[in-house]
């Protein structure tokens, strides 16, 4: 297989730059797969698991929030507003972080108040998602 130029950037750090072999993107529609040579466009992209497979074979994910996807020749550009992978991600601080967001939903504020609990409590819940879905497929191998 060939393989292609893959950049996933946030504003707080690159989280990865090389080659990859295929990719999966979660966008509005569902899941995207992209691998080399894929024809150009942009999308964009939504809250949940990006998958990865590099050049040796093996597999990567990581948890992103919402972003565009760029394919433009044989590379990918991937920019989104975090990206962490299922080691970084803390179980408890985002249990803790999903039962905020609840408690802050269930109270009387504001319009704008409300739209940011609901982004807190779906960040917390996707970045949990994703360390579980992580930890199935390492017991898996």
């Amino acid at each position: 297989m060939t393989n292609f130029r893959l950049d996933i950037l946030s504003p707080e750090r690159p989280f990865y730059s090389g080659d990859c072999l295929s990719l999966v993107v979660p966008i509005s529609d569902g899941m995207l797969g992209i691998m080399a040579h894929h024809s150009p466009f942009t999308a964009a992209i939504m809250d949940g698991e990006v998958l990865f497979t590099l050049p040796d074979g093996s597999r990567r994910s990581c948890a992103v929030t919402r972003g565009i996807v760029d394919v433009s020749g044989n590379s990918v550009r991937l920019l989104c507003e975090s990206a962490l992978a299922p080691e970084e991600i803390d179980e408890e601080m985002e249990r803790r972080a999903m039962q905020d967001a609840m408690l802050e939903l269930s109270e009387k504020k504001g319009r704008e108040d409300y739209i940011l609990s609901q982004l807190a409590f779906a960040r917390a819940f996707n970045n949990l998602k994703v360390k579980q879905h992580n930890a199935v497929r390492e017991a898996n191998r």
